[in-house]
């Protein structure tokens, strides 16, 4: 008989004596789940930054792309430019402000057709592995259960989104870097990790 199926025959026998719902210890674990999936997606974004090769550009396009994220990989900190990774894995854009232009991009879709794609993957599934973690406690019952405890990864991923989105930020002499505080909070803050969380809840009660 799984974990799982033992919890449910607890439950209808009174033998648990866990007591079944979320509580402020479930909270804790999601908090603690959140960041814990926030920093390894900034590890292997990192790792991936660093290490990940670009092809040899087949087009004009292709060229001016890689040229930008030349620019990124010489005049912003490695550690900083790992970050912009993380968020646009999550689909938040950098916004370079310079003199005279302001634009939007994603160093992930400049690096089109290489390995650094990899990196869409890496939220997700650690933000499932975090919330499959969190909903697996013997006192959370039901796919409802299961759901909400795994969506609390969200206190821990959008308290380091936000401290993310302002720590990465870089300036120079033609301009500056910064990740939208609105985007990261709604985005990666909330949406990926309650979306992510959730399913990873799901997974655990059908376990």
């Amino acid at each position: 008989m799984c974990a799982r199926s033992t919890r449910d025959h607890d439950a209808a026998t009174g033998g648990s004596t866990a007591r079944s719902g979320i509580d402020a210890s479930t909270a804790i674990r999601g908090a603690g789940a959140g960041a814990a999936a926030f920093v390894a997606t900034y590890v292997v974004s990192f790792l991936l930054w660093t290490f990940v090769e670009l092809p040899e550009p087949d087009s004009i396009g292709e060229a001016l792309n890689q040229a930008v994220i030349g620019i990124v990989r010489d005049s912003v900190p490695a550690w900083k430019a790992a970050g912009y990774v993380l968020f646009n894995a999550q689909f938040v854009e950098v916004t370079f402000e310079g003199a005279l232009s302001e634009s939007t991009f994603s160093l992930i879709a400049l690096a089109d057709s290489s390995l650094l794609a990899l990196a869409y993957l890496v939220p997700a599934v650690a933000l499932v592995a975090a919330g499959y973690a969190v909903a697996s406690s013997p006192s959370i019952r039901g796919t409802g259960q299961s759901a909400a405890a795994g969506a609390l990864v969200v206190v821990g991923q959008l308290a380091l989104a936000v401290v993310g989105a302002i720590a990465f930020s870089a300036e120079g002499d033609a301009g500056s870097l910064t990740v939208p505080l609105a985007n990261a909070i709604i985005i990666a803050g909330v949406v990926y990790p309650v979306v992510f969380g959730a399913i990873g809840g799901v997974l655990a009660d059908v376990a």
